[in-house]
């Protein structure tokens, strides 16, 4: 199977035209390749889409898919990508600009963007090229055969280059505006894409400290019971107040009591029943009045589904020791990374749960890992999450280290032969057979686009080091304080968020796993915190940061620990991280009413300046524009933007808010 990626990639460079180095197989693909001799499925075939019967029925779920393969992923078998992004090539100095997507969007994304930039003639030598690419990416779909045709009488028309540039510009932007306007109306689960994510830890959260403190008091029941049922209308009213749509309560499932971490309750991604909630927070009948009261307040309520592994007790491992990695051995198993385990008379040595680090594998000992090349595993892990769906009526899944389980990732990592098809697409298309709008997020540090592909509707913006510009990840580049990343970072989300055919991205500055943010951002929090809540994306906020409690300990830098007992305190805090979220979020949400959806673009400092911004532009009212300008670095800024008549001195931290004309 190697030989023939290879081959496709080749044919993919030739027919486009790119000269010497223009395609470069970076290490995303080489590890890719690498993983594929492992695959079962043998030699690639890709399916014959061409014959298409006008009676034939798509179901909503194969035109989305569809839409999804023209506009962002191209077409995949299984874990391969067929085609790749294009390289825009620029004539006079010789270097490459990768599309932002391998669909229609990212390549018409990036065309513009160079070609405003830098102007059409340095490009337009690509043009040929520009017509195969467009050939090779959509003729695999039936639905385009009409466009397809309209491109081929560009292509031999009389007029000049330069003409027929101008000419697919406006056609490829009247296309893609109609095929957004399809995603919009038939992909229901869409909504992630904007969403406003509260996260909040239900053993830490203490609801009836937070009624009673100054800012959050609200009229409820303050008798102490279980976390689930005692939830009522008004504590989720008081979060749709701050500006949240989406509440994600994190850590809902029983954890495992074997090999239990801490005093504190164990961590809740050490789960030992994937199927049903933690009864130290309530009953399922409890769990799904919670959800009910939740949609009663406006708010949708995801939950988490952590793929990769389960607590060393779990109900999986006792189901069927074959769902995990493990050996069979009647000596001693290997003390680091193992653990005994015994099922009908039998002893397995189970491999602990973990993930590709230094040249080798990291584990948590308190986990026991998932084998994701047992089909038998794959359809259980499938049915528990459409049981989410059908018995509490969720609005979806936070996939914990969803990259972890991709077939290329999971082949490497634990050296196993992988099916053919990816674990994610199937199951995705089957859990939204029974609720369409059900969103996927996945928390991915790389092959963010492989995720995309297989369905994902939002992907972490925190780590993602895929792309030629390097670092874009929202959260590692504002928390760096690099200019250069934090623009290259604002230009993906810009991208993301204008796109409708693939994942979008989940911005933030804080939650369960990283450190709270003020101890991060220190006084450039307030910039960090503005420039994230204004983006256009899905956007995420833990529960404690508006008030800045820390809890964090020597051992734990979480600021809910998981090791030790914790709650928050909500009479406590720092009282500057207080004013800064009571700030932003009263602005930020102002600003959102005011201008309805809107596209943001980057505005980049012509001077070498180290301050950070971007243009946001109303959809609905094309007039109304404004910037938001900050500085995110550790040092004074000057920001100087003639065109907008702005002339200022940023310090760390500061930001301005300035209507355009």
């Amino acid at each position: 199977m190697r030989y023939k990626f290879f081959q496709n990639i080749l044919f993919f460079c030739l027919f486009c035209g790119f000269s010497n180095n223009a395609f470069a197989i970076n290490d995303l693909e080489s590890r890719r390749s690498e993983a594929s001799v492992v695959f079962d499925g043998g030699a690639a075939v890709f399916e014959d889409l061409s014959g298409f019967k006008s009676d034939l029925k798509y179901s909503q779920q194969n035109y989305i898919s569809e839409l999804r393969q023209v506009m962002s992923a191209g077409r995949w078998n299984g874990s391969t990508p067929a085609i790749r992004h294009f390289q825009f090539k620029h004539s006079e100095e010789g270097w490459n600009a990768q599309a932002q997507s391998v669909g229609l969007e990212g390549f018409f994304w990036t065309k513009r963007e160079l070609e405003n930039k830098y102007g059409p003639d340095k490009f337009i030598h690509q043009v040929d090229g520009y017509f195969t690419y467009l050939e090779h990416l959509l003729s695999p779909v039936a639905w385009t055969k009409e466009f397809r045709e309209d491109l081929a009488e560009l292509k031999k028309s009389d007029l000049n280059v330069y003409e027929k540039n101008d000419k697919l510009n406006l056609i490829l932007e009247r296309y893609i505006k109609g095929l957004q306007e399809n995603m919009e109306k038939y992909d229901s689960a869409g909504w992630i894409k904007k969403a406003r994510i509260y996260e909040l830890f239900p053993r830490a959260y203490n609801t009836a400290g937070r009624r009673n403190a100054d800012g959050f008091k609200s009229p409820s029941n303050s008798d102490k019971t279980l976390f689930f049922k005692d939830f009522a209308i008004s504590d989720f009213d008081v979060i749709k107040r701050m500006g949240f749509d989406v509440v994600w309560p994190m850590g809902i499932l029983p954890i495992g009591k074997r090999g239990q971490t801490g005093t504190g309750g164990g961590s809740p991604y050490s789960i030992s029943d994937h199927s049903t909630v933690n009864p130290d927070l309530g009953t399922e009948e409890d769990f799904k009045n919670f959800v009910k009261k939740a949609h009663m307040a406006g708010l949708k309520v995801i939950i988490d589904f952590v793929v990769n592994h389960t607590s060393l007790d779990s109900k999986l491992l006792h189901e069927d020791p074959d769902y995990f990695i493990n050996f069979r051995y009647d000596g001693a198993c290997p003390r680091d990374g193992y653990f005994e385990h015994y099922c009908k008379g039998q002893k397995y040595c189970v491999n602990n749960g973990g993930f590709e680090y230094g040249g080798g594998v990291s584990t948590w000992i308190d986990t026991a890992q998932v084998n994701y090349g047992n089909e038998k595993l794959r359809g259980r892990m499938t049915q528990i999450l459409k049981g989410w769906v059908s018995k509490f009526d969720i609005d979806g899944f936070r996939v914990d280290m969803a990259h972890l389980d991709l077939n290329n990732v999971f082949s490497r990592t634990w050296q196993k032969s992988m099916p053919h098809e990816e674990f994610y697409r199937p199951m995705i298309r089957e859990v939204k057979s029974a609720k369409a709008s059900v969103a996927f997020v996945a928390e991915a540090y790389s092959f963010q686009e492989d995720l995309s592909a297989c369905g994902f509707d939002a992907i972490y913006s925190k780590y993602e080091m895929g792309r030629p510009e390097g670092q874009t990840g929202w959260y590692e580049t504002s928390a760096s304080g690099n200019s250069y990343e934090i623009g290259s970072s604002i230009n993906r989300v810009a991208f993301l968020a204008w796109q409708n055919g693939g994942a979008g991205s989940v911005v933030f500055v804080g939650n369960h796993d990283e450190p709270a943010p003020e101890t991060v951002y220190g006084k450039r929090l307030p910039a960090a915190l503005m420039m994230t809540m204004l983006m256009p994306s899905s956007i995420m906020v833990y529960s404690g940061a508006e008030i800045g409690y820390n809890a964090a300990i020597a051992t734990e830098h979480k600021p809910l620990p998981f090791s030790v007992p914790t709650e928050i305190d909500w009479s406590e805090g720092e009282a500057w991280v207080k004013e800064t979220y009571l700030n932003v979020f009263s602005i930020s949400n102002k600003i959102r009413n005011e201008m309805g959806d809107y596209d943001i673009k980057p505005l980049w400092p012509k001077d070498g300046g180290q301050w950070s911004g971007y243009m946001m532009i109303s959809k609905s009212k094309p007039d109304l524009k404004k910037a938001v300008i900050g500085n995110i670095t550790w040092n004074s800024a000057a920001v100087y933007l003639p065109e907008f008549q702005i002339n200022l001195n940023l310090e760390p931290g500061e930001y301005k808010i300035v209507s355009l004309k």
